[in-house]
Order: structure tokens, then sequence, then C-alpha cells
């Protein structure tokens, strides 16, 4: 009889390690599900201030000043800057074309982000 009780109590402290495994991979697969959904969250936040920035430069006829690390008020912790150079082509040289960039940056922990969006047009 007492053969029979040392074998149920290791079972279940077998039951109870196999059990904790699953549930620690659970956890870190949950763990790693919101990162990812926070990021990709960010992301998207970045991508509507470029364009919404860009839509803003296009209604000032493609003119203003470049911008450095500006905040962005609906959106803490994101900033903004807006850099126009001449466009040169790979090929062909200097053309009569602008190219504007937007450049929005966060941070995601201890991680700098950033995104980038450019837009070229003609001279004027």
């Amino acid at each position: 009889m007492k053969k029979q009780n040392g074998f149920a109590l290791i079972e279940v402290l077998i039951a109870t390690a196999i059990l904790s495994i699953v549930l620690l991979s659970i956890i870190t697969g949950i763990t790693t599900g919101i990162n990812v959904i926070t990021g990709n969250k960010n992301l998207t936040r970045a991508v509507l201030i470029a364009k919404s920035r860009l839509n803003e430069f296009k209604l000032l006829h493609m003119r203003g000043p470049d911008l450095e690390n500006e905040p962005v008020e609906e959106y803490p912790n994101f900033t903004y800057s807006r850099r126009i150079q001449r466009f040169e082509h790979e090929i062909f040289g200097p053309i009569s074309a602008n190219r504007v960039e937007i450049i929005v940056r966060w941070k995601e922990g201890e991680n700098e982000k950033k995104y980038s969006l450019s837009y070229i047009y003609p001279s004027q």
C-alpha cells in the first residue's frame, strides 16, 4: 500500500511540472502578442501623422521651412521632421524637382523607432 501512495505523489508532481511548462508557454505567447499589437498601433499612428503632415504641406502649395523634431499635439511621445531638398535622379542627375521627406519618431520601450514618407514634386 505504501508503494501506491508514493507512486500517486510522483504522478501529481509530474502533472504539475507539465502544467507549469504549458502555462508558461501560454503566458509568453500572450505577452509577445501584446507587444506586437502595441508596436503595430504605434506604427499606424506614425503613418497617420506622416500622411497628415504631408497633406498640410501640400495645402501650403509645397512651401515651408525645414522642421526638426516638432512635437505632435495629438500623440504625445511622437515627433516629426520635414526636410526639403532638390531631387537628384540616379541616372539623369539633378532635375527640376524637389523631394520632401517627413520623418516621424517615437519611443517603444527603450528603442527609438521611425517611419519616413517621401514625396517628389516639380520645382516652382
